[in-house]
């Protein structure tokens, strides 16, 4: 089954931002610049190294 994305969240590890993004396309960084977020609902994208940061997203199961 696919999953609903509720919340496309990440916390980078160096700064401590937490970024998310909203809408499709929505690509934003941290304010350190180690980490980027991509996708809002529509697909879950993170840039770089997955040690620099820390998932916060939030999904459910399709019915």
């Amino acid at each position: 089954m696919d999953k609903k994305i509720i919340k496309n969240c990440i916390r980078c590890k160096h700064c401590g931002d937490v970024i998310e993004s909203e809408t499709t396309h929505d690509f934003k960084f941290c304010s350190c610049g180690k980490v980027a977020i991509d996708g809002g609902h529509s697909y879950l994208k993170r840039s770089d190294n997955p040690n620099d940061w820390e998932e916060l997203s939030e999904t459910v199961e399709n019915s």
